[in-house]
């Protein structure tokens, strides 16, 4: 994939008005996205919990997560993202890109509206169940 930066805003759900823009890197690579602890504690975002990650040399590290909400073009979801320490780079990983509902277009190196998916005909199988049951 081509790389390339975005800035999304984040803000603290609890106050509204704490808000902070941040270009970061998109890395599909990353389940979750990494943003300096400074800039969320600013933001009076704590941590939820503690999670292990494995890095890409094979070490398990532990960071915390704290729940923020995001905004990008017109784009707003909730998210829960990594309080990426000093040693950490901060990244736009895949949850908070699927939680905007947008997916990375590699050759315009920009997000783009993704194409979401649906199970059709639940109900005539519950019905069925039902009726067979």
């Amino acid at each position: 994939m081509g790389v390339f930066s975005v800035k999304m805003t984040i803000w603290n759900p609890a106050r509204p008005s704490m808000s902070q823009d941040i270009d970061a890197m998109v890395d599909t690579g990353a389940s979750y996205s990494w943003i300096s602890r400074s800039r969320l504690e600013a933001l009076g975002l704590q941590a939820t919990r503690r999670v292990t990650f494995e890095t890409i040399e094979g070490r398990r590290i532990e960071r915390e997560l704290a729940p923020v909400f995001v905004k990008f073009n017109g784009y707003t979801g909730g998210d829960t993202v990594v309080m990426a320490e000093p040693s950490d780079h901060e990244v736009w990983g895949a949850l908070t890109l699927e939680s905007l509902g947008l997916a990375p277009d590699p050759v315009k190196k920009a997000l783009v509206p993704a194409v979401g998916y649906a199970l059709q005909g639940g109900g005539n199988r519950s019905r069925r169940m039902r009726e067979d049951g």
